[in-house]
């Protein structure tokens, strides 16, 4: 196990701007929580305010306020909300801090009823496009009667190569201890991302353990937007989903509150739209995948009418593995593409003794896949630690397909030769896996490995020589931190290009010290050739036709 930086640093303090008080809290027609999402948001200077009316007493205001990318991130956003009942007009007036107000865009209005509470949630969307590449808007979110709500936020830059910084965990919870699975670390959390201000975050999977909290799913849920709104109503947040995403009362996959509260980019199903999906930034392709559709471990929600878990591994009947198939093909096929980004919430590695164990879905039917492509990085959450792997590509002799690694280097990898994983599930969950297994005589970590279905979360049934582990944090009482890529594009064409990456181990919020600075524990870079060269440079060694083939096309 390679050793932590030998110099732990602390991330900047970019100023945090002030925050204007709540508006006054309003009547309600359903048992739905609102929040003081105007109280999240960056107040903005009296030249860059856009005009506002006085709100209709009574009227539920904006709550819940929160960014995602488009299908072109250069040139579009999507602002969600939720309110408290039915409301008129839902829109967003888009503007520039120099040119004042702008349009008004109007939002569609969403909503869904829990089957176990049978709350009807009420959320709205408003899709923006036409922006400009690299630029930062003013907005406000309003309906009629309601006072507006302000936030601002960047489009990403135009395709080509360019430096950005994003961030990433999984496993947040509310922020709130009152609920099941959260503890106030998640608050923490949600603002150590500002800490960092990336031009977004990936947020791998189990977002607010609603389906732990079942008397209070949707109160759960508005908790936990009102929460994320403090960073994601000024730079995306791009969840995937994960076990516990998968409510009983959810609809027959149990995302219905899930794909109700994000809009996220199309992937061209008619019946998957949300689920998974890709986007890029720069040279970087980020792809999101729907980990519960792949792996085999048994462990979501229970269903009351039955008593059974919501297993839905294999939803999509190869559906999205397709998907991915071709969208890796055609990154690699091309020039613009130096980067391949994959984030889900499972995993198919974990030393964890508290694991769920390596899954023989992911390593069976996914991981092939991210070899054929070379993918760089995969990004987890599930276990609520922190683990890196070595580089790795292929597996070795024996009937666990277990990863191989590729090369040994801990602080420079050229991810040509096999794909880093990386485990962030110390979002701030009040659940602790940071406990790992023994090593054995040869000084070398074991692991779990779950190779069936099991009865539901039965432990794993099979355990293996971690090789491939690289590192983990060690501290066996807090699992929180944060994870920050710097994506740095270089400056001639085929010449190097590198993302450094730097995890921050936090203590754990307290009431004494409810904004722990996170303490540098990892940092390593990773490096290939940029794709734009003269000559088209293949890592595997595989032709454009055995790609296209590969795909299906």
């Amino acid at each position: 196990m390679a050793h932590p930086s030998e110099h732990p640093t602390y991330p900047a303090h970019p100023a945090h701007p002030a925050h204007p008080a709540p508006p006054a809290r309003p009547s309600r027609r359903t048992v739905l929580r609102t929040g003081t999402a105007a109280g999240a948001l960056a107040a903005l200077p009296a030249s860059t305010l856009l005009w506002t009316r006085p709100a209709i007493a009574g009227t539920p205001g904006p709550e819940q306020i929160h960014l995602q990318w488009g299908e072109e991130p250069s040139r579009e956003m999507t602002v969600s909300w939720a309110t408290a009942g039915s409301v008129r007009r839902p829109r967003v007036r888009i503007g520039t801090p120099r040119g004042g107000a702008g349009h008004s865009v109007d939002a569609e209005t969403r909503t869904y009823v829990d089957g176990l509470n049978k709350v009807e949630t009420y959320t709205h969307h408003a899709r923006l496009d036409g922006l400009r590449p690299d630029t930062t808007y003013v907005y406000e979110v309003l309906h009629d009667g309601s006072d507006p709500v302000r936030g601002t936020f960047r489009t990403a830059p135009a395709r080509g190569r360019a430096a950005f910084r994003f961030t990433s965990f999984g496993d947040l919870g509310t922020g709130d201890g009152v609920f099941k699975k959260s503890s106030i670390h998640g608050a923490a959390a949600v603002r150590q991302v500002e800490r960092f201000a990336p031009l977004f975050h990936l947020l791998n999977g189990d977002l607010a353990y609603a389906n732990n909290n079942t008397d209070l799913q949707p109160q759960c849920w508005n908790a936990f937007m009102n929460n994320l709104s403090t960073s994601a109503a000024n730079r995306p947040w791009m969840p995937a989903p994960g076990n516990h995403e998968v409510e009983a009362g959810g609809g027959d996959l149990g995302y219905a509150s899930y794909l109700t509260r994000f809009e996220l980019p199309d992937n061209g199903t008619r019946d998957h739209c949300g689920t998974w999906y890709s986007f890029q930034i720069g040279a970087v392709l980020f792809v999101s995948l729907d980990g519960n559709e792949i792996a085999v471990e048994d462990d979501a929600s229970i269903d009351p009418a039955t008593g059974l878990s919501i297993y839905i591994s294999g939803y999509s009947e190869g559906a999205q593995l397709r998907w991915l198939e071709r969208v890796l093909a055609r990154a690699r096929r091309g020039r613009e593409v130096d980067w391949i980004v994959v984030n889900l919430h499972q995993f198919a590695m974990s030393s964890s003794a508290a694991s769920h164990g390596g899954d023989m879905g992911i390593r069976e039917h996914l991981l092939p896949v991210l070899d054929r492509y070379s993918v760089d990085l995969v990004l987890a959450g599930h276990d609520h630690d922190y683990e890196r792997t070595h580089p790795v590509r292929g597996t070795e002799p024996g009937g666990l397909l277990t990863p191989a690694v590729a090369d040994d280097d801990t602080r420079l990898i050229d991810t040509s030769k096999g794909t880093v994983h990386l485990i962030l599930g110390g979002g701030g969950t009040a659940g602790h896996d940071d406990v790992y297994l023994p090593t054995d005589p040869d000084g070398v970590r074991q692991a779990s490995v779950r190779t069936q279905r099991l009865t539901f979360k039965a432990d794993p049934d099979a355990k293996e020589k971690a090789h491939w582990s690289a590192v983990i944090d060690p501290d066996t009482a807090f699992p929180h931190g944060v994870a920050v890529f710097d994506v740095d594009p270089g400056t001639l064409p085929g010449g190097r290009t590198t993302i450094t990456v730097s995890y921050y181990h936090s203590a754990p919020a307290t009431v004494a010290d409810p904004f722990p600075v996170p303490v540098l524990f990892d940092r390593f870079t990773l490096r290939r050739d940029r794709s734009d060269g003269r000559h088209r440079h293949d890592e595997d060694g595989a032709t454009d036709a055995r790609a296209e083939a590969a795909a299906g096309r």
